[in-house]
Formats: C-alpha cells, sequence, structure tokens
C-alpha cells in the first residue's frame, strides 16, 4: 500500500507540475492580474487530492467559505510539513517557507511555481524582502499561511510566534484568521508522546524516511478549528503593535491562553 501510494502522489505532482507551468503561461500571455490568487487555486486542488491519498480525516469547525474572498493571512501553530497539506486542502492559500527549501532539487522548482515566499531567517536583514512578497501577494488577492512559530514542535509547548512576518498584515491592511490545528489519531489511536513522530516532522528530522513512514499510515484524523478573525487595523506597525498583535494571534490560536502566561512565554523564548 505504501509504494501504490507513493507511485500515486509522484504521479499527481508531474501531472500538476506541468498544469501549473502552462497556467503561469497562460496568465502571462493574457496578462491575467491576480496571478498568485489562480495559481493558489490550482495548488489547492493538488492539496486536496494529496490528503485525499493519504486518507487524512478532517473535522472542522467555523466558516471556511469565507477564505473563498482571498486576501487573508491565515496562522496556524506547526507539527510539521502535514500541517500544509491539510490547511491547503481546505483554503487556496499561498506558502511561507524557510529559505533552505527553494534549493532543494525539484523541491525548490515546485514551490516557486506555487508562488511560495522564503524567508532567510539566518540573515534578518532580508525579511523586509519576504514582507514585501507577502504583501504583494495579499494585494493580488490570494490567501497566505503563515506558521508565526518559525519552526515545527513536538505539540508539547507551542513557540513565542515571531513578529517580523506579521508586519505584511499590518502594512496590508489584511485580516487574520487565526487556525488551530489539532491532532487527535493515528490509526485509530489518540495521539500521544508514543506515536506522535509518525506524523508530526520537527527539530531536524529528515523528510525523505519520514514521509515513507507516514505512507504507511491507514489513516489519520485532524481537527481544525477556525478562530475569530483579527483586524490588524487595530494596531501600528512598529515593534510594540508587531508584539502585541504576535500575543493575540497566539492566544486566539491557543483558544484564549491568559496574556500574563504568553508574556512570560515571550520573555523565555
Amino acid at each position: 500500500m505504501r509504494w501504490i501510494k507513493l507511485i500515486a502522489i509522484v504521479s499527481l505532482w508531474l501531472f500538476f507540475f506541468g498544469v501549473l507551468a502552462i497556467v503561469h503561461l497562460w496568465i502571462t500571455v493574457l496578462r491575467l492580474p491576480n496571478r498568485w490568487k489562480i495559481v493558489s487555486r490550482w495548488i489547492g486542488g493538488f492539496t486536496w487530492l494529496m490528503r485525499r491519498i493519504l486518507n487524512i480525516k478532517i473535522t472542522l469547525e467555523g466558516d471556511a467559505g469565507q477564505l473563498d474572498a482571498g486576501g487573508y493571512v491565515i496562522i496556524s501553530n506547526h507539527f510539521g510539513y502535514l500541517d500544509g497539506i491539510i490547511l491547503g486542502s481546505l483554503f487556496p492559500v499561498i506558502f511561507v517557507s524557510k529559505r533552505e527549501v527553494k534549493s532543494w532539487p525539484l523541491v525548490g522548482q515546485w514551490t516557486t511555481l506555487c508562488g511560495t515566499v522564503f524567508i532567510n531567517r539566518q540573515k534578518k536583514g532580508l525579511i523586509p524582502l519576504a514582507v514585501n512578497e507577502i504583501s504583494r501577494r495579499l494585494k493580488e488577492g490570494a490567501n497566505i499561511l503563515l506558521f508565526p512559530e518559525g519552526a515545527a514542535t513536538n505539540g508539547e509547548r507551542m513557540l513565542p510566534f515571531q513578529t517580523a512576518p506579521l508586519a505584511a498584515p499590518l502594512r496590508s491592511g489584511a485580516t487574520i484568521i487565526p487556525v488551530t490545528l489539532a491532532y487527535q489519531t493515528i490509526e485509530g489511536q489518540p495521539v500521544s508522546a508514543a506515536n506522535r513522530d509518525l506524523i508530526y516532522c520537527y527539530e531536524g528530522m529528515d523528510f525523505a524516511p519520514h514521509f515513507l513512514k507516514l505512507l504507511g499510515l491507514r489513516q489519520v484524523e485532524v481537527s481544525v478549528t477556525i478562530r475569530q478573525k483579527i483586524d490588524c487595523s487595530r494596531y501600528e506597525d512598529n515593534s510594540a503593535g508587531r508584539k502585541r498583535l504576535a500575543e493575540d494571534c497566539q492566544s486566539r490560536v491557543l483558544g484564549g491562553l491568559s496574556k500574563r502566561r504568553l508574556r512570560a512565554e515571550f520573555a523565555n523564548g
């Protein structure tokens, strides 16, 4: 079954690789506006099919339809690459990823075709370039999927949300949609420290062997909760405003953690 899934996913990827190349050519020739909004719709089709092949069952709470209009920043807690497949199958999105991904063979070309915004976290002086790229995609009507923790975790603790990428929704006047991801079961068993590494990919885990193990699973269940939206016009575009926005975003994702505890985590982080 694992190898059947792998063949299906590789075939699907090759098909969409060609389709996206044609879509970009079509947009260029016809000089269509909103390139990345159009591309995000095709990415949604790809991730939806990926989720079906992996047999990931989603329990959704909240109104996903509101995101069809585009121009939103979706933020979520982060456990690994599977998060992007799940959320990308529910909403049309453009992804934000670490800079290193762009240099990976084939994956780099694919993510570039998908309009992924790359952030170089080692050189903070380059972060404004990524912020500008996110802002441009938002203005074209695309949704942006952002994991503000900046790294995947094992779920035992949420990392403090990074403030720099939040400058993009502030400057664009975009609305932020906080989303909470909670993996429920693996093969019918509750997610625990004993089995979570089958689906979580964090702290330098190698993608290829992890993905092969994931293909061997028959079913994963996850809940996705859409939280109350955040209007960025209430925050100032300065360090204090971005920090307050990051705290409020994290509080929404966590479902109402006290500000006092959040500030303690920011201080310790």
